[in-house]
């Protein structure tokens, strides 16, 4: 585990270690801060967390080596599912409405080549929309 490690300085691990280049999330929003980042190169994946607001939004990094896939799920119902098309890469939203709260649980899932990611938040969906139409992916 990496803690207090620069955001570039982990992604470039991350890059190293698959040996590829990975979708990026670019810090957009303000009070939006990188705290650490997580590598598991036995499983294939990264995880980076961010804060925001109060809340953490993590965001995870899998390698296509084995055929199983990332999931995540709030207990809360599905406010609405949608797709939406960043960088010729079509992602999959799911906004969550969690109970006593202005927030909504937000989850995105993309692939691009052969990596899958996952992206998960507690914000205003608008906000969590802006993080996914300012990803940087590889050129």
């Amino acid at each position: 585990m990496i803690e207090n490690e620069d955001e570039e300085k982990a992604y470039q691990e991350i890059s190293d270690t698959f040996d590829t280049d990975v979708v990026k999330i670019f810090v957009c929003l303000s009070d939006m801060k990188f705290d650490t980042m997580n590598l598991d190169e036995s499983k294939q994946v990264a995880e980076m967390y961010y804060s925001y607001n109060g809340e953490t939004i993590g965001y995870i990094i899998n390698m296509p080596y084995r055929d199983s896939s990332l999931g995540i799920d709030f207990e809360d119902p599905i406010e609405k599912e949608y797709s939406q098309v960043v960088n010729d890469c079509e992602i999959k939203i799911t906004v969550y409405k969690l109970k006593d709260n202005k927030k909504s649980g937000c989850v995105a899932r993309f692939k691009y080549g052969s990596i899958e990611y996952l992206l998960t938040g507690t914000m205003k969906q608008q906000d969590f929309e802006k993080i996914l139409k300012n990803l940087v992916f590889p050129k």
